[in-house]
Order: C-alpha cells, then structure tokens, then sequence
C-alpha cells in the first residue's frame, strides 16, 4: 500500500479519538456508536489509512444529525447455527455492528474452531480492516468484507454498478502486530479521491473515469473508478467484486450494490450488509506450529531481493512503520477535515483538542 503523507494538523491519538467521540455523541449518536466509530476511524488513520480514517468523521457525524444512521440502534445477535451468526444492526453505525460480529465470531470460532458472522440492515463501517485486526489481536484469523452503493464500473463497461466492495484478511504473528491485508476490489478507494480533492493534488493515472467513461487523473472530475485490474486486466476486480456482493447481499438478506441509495446522501439510511468469517488458529494445528509457520512466511518473505532503493515487505508492513511513526508524532488530519470537525465543535459547544501544524 502507498501511504498518502497528509498535510494538516497533528493530534494524538487519544484526544483524538475522545473529540470524534464528543462530537458524535453531541449529533445524538448514543454512547456505544460513538465509541464504535470514533475507535474505528482513528484506527485507521493510526495505521495510515486516512481514506477510511478520522477524514471520514465530518460525514459520520453529520449522518447522525441528519438520520442516515439509527443514532440509537438495538442491535442484535442470533446464532443461526453452530457456527452461523447473524447481528440486525438495526440501521445503525456498521462500525457497533462489525464489532459485534468479530466478538460473536470468535465466541463461537473459539468452540467450533470457524465461525461465519453475517451482519444486515447495517451502514457503512470504515475500513474492513478494522475489524478483522481486531479478531487477529483476540488471536483469531479472520476474513471480512462489504459491499456498497455503486461506484465502479464493471469491466468494459462506462457506468458504475458496483462499490469498492473491500476485502480484508488478518492473521496473528507472533511477536508483532497482526498480518493485515484490506484492499478494495477497485484499483484505489473513492475515499481516495475524495481525500485528493481535499488537499488539490492529482490520481494516479488510470484509477478512475468522468462523466463519459473516460479515464482521468482529476479527482473534481472523477464520478467512478476502475476495477482493479484496470482497463486491460480489471475482469478479475469486477470477478471479485460481484462474489463480495453475492457474500453481501444474498447471504445477508440484503439487495445487491447497485440498488442501494448513493452512500453521499445524508438525507435517508440505506442498508447494506457485511460478511466475516472467523477461524481459530489452535483448532486446526498446534499453536506452535502455527506460530512457527507464520514468523517463517514473514522472515522468509521479508528477505527475498528486491529492486534498487526497495524493499520487499508482508502485507501491512507499511501501515506498522506508519503507525510507530504516527505514535511518536501524532496522526495527521487534512486541514479540510480538522476545519469541518472545528466547524460541528462550534456548533454543539464542544471543546478542540491541542494539535500542531505538519
């Protein structure tokens, strides 16, 4: 993954977390959806991942103030069978519901050695990652998706039809912070682009297309991206993201991507669903083994040659240098998002944490 190094603002994690926090709970989120929220958001930009990071807390927030999302939800958990959940979020935060998914998953996962959690009737969650980490730092594996309103063209074609439609993986390491892989099933996130808007720099060439069809690197005139893959090999993201959206939606009792209402519109809730699969590690081999087995992979990987002025790395490796660095120095937020977390602060009379220009 390449980090985006974001200029803005520079808080500890911490405060920051506890201001995303307030300021959901003054837009009328009650305790447990902010905390859900305000943990996954600075989480992710913990690690580097300022797309589905506290970027997105304006729009969280201004969701719950305007009624996109249940600010109240009762969410609910049933065991379908054995080894099969299922949590109603109530449309609520998918970020309470995908929680509540990897705790029930490795309740189960940890009697029946895997357990699959579907989750419904749910909103957007943020960065996927977020909850598979979680399951992997329980000392769980664990595999999650979503889907999501339509923003990707399928392959060959000019008009979106279906979302990013991320997929996530997470295994324990010994003695250092899981394994993570999150990727999108489009060549970058839409966050992306909304995050290149925001500090006026261009896209990468061949990620996202106009109005027309045609590719751009203008991020004011990008409406939708390609599948990853690109223009010339982008059957396998569409591939990807039609079976996300299959896991998504006909398993969850939810409609496929393409119906939902466009995820910009604050003005009704759509509901959408979200798939994990949890596996235990110990009921499929000694946790020796499996621990040996995994600081092989990571050692071996690690040390493979690589390209004058790189290396080679495991999935996640950039984020952990990042957010080693972030620890020391404080998380970055762009000035676009730190004016509009000032601009709802002054609204519902809520107190700015100190925080330093970068």
């Amino acid at each position: 993954m390449a980090i985006e190094h974001v200029k803005g603002m520079l808080c500890p994690a911490g405060p920051l977390r506890a201001y995303v926090e307030e300021l959901l709970r003054a837009a009328g989120a009650d305790g447990p959806s902010a905390a859900a929220v305000a943990q996954a958001v600075v989480d992710a930009s913990s690690r580097g991942v300022d797309t589905h990071g506290v970027r997105l807390a304006p729009w969280y927030i201004t969701a719950a103030a305007e009624g996109r999302v249940n600010r109240q939800p009762a969410v609910t958990f049933t065991e379908k069978a054995p080894a099969i959940g299922h949590v109603d979020a109530d449309l609520g935060f998918g970020h309470l519901a995908s929680y509540r998914a990897v705790e029930e998953g490795c309740r189960m996962a940890a009697a029946t050695g895997i357990a699959a959690v579907t989750v419904a009737r749910s909103s957007h969650h943020g960065a996927t990652g977020c909850y598979t980490l979680e399951a992997a730092r329980r000392g769980f594996a664990a595999i999650g998706m979503t889907h999501a309103d339509s923003v990707v063209v399928p392959f060959g074609g000019v008009k979106a039809f279906f979302g990013t439609n991320p997929i996530s993986f997470a295994v324990p390491a010994p003695g250092e912070e899981p394994v993570l892989l999150d990727m999108a099933t489009s060549n970058i996130p839409f966050n992306r682009v909304m995050l290149r808007r925001a500090t006026g720099t261009k896209l990468p060439p061949a990620v996202a297309v106009d109005r027309a069809g045609e590719v751009t690197a203008d991020a004011d005139r990008a409406v939708a991206l390609l599948p990853l893959g690109g223009s010339d090999f982008g059957y396998k993201g569409a591939g990807l993201a039609a079976m996300i959206d299959v896991l998504c939606s006909a398993f969850t009792g939810m409609k496929h991507g393409a119906t939902l209402a466009p995820g910009g519109n604050n003005a009704q809730p759509i509901s959408i669903g979200h798939f994990f699969v949890i596996l235990h590690p110990a009921s499929f081999q000694l946790l020796e083994l499996f621990d040996e087995a995994i600081a092989a992979l990571l050692r071996d990987l690690r040390a493979q040659p690589a390209r004058a002025g790189e290396r080679v790395m495991a999935p996640g490796d950039p984020e952990k240098a990042e957010a080693a660095e972030r620890a020391r120095h404080g998380i970055p937020v762009d000035l676009v998002t730190w004016e509009a977390l000032e601009e709802h602060a002054r609204r519902y009379g809520c107190t700015v944490p100190d925080a330093v220009r970068n």
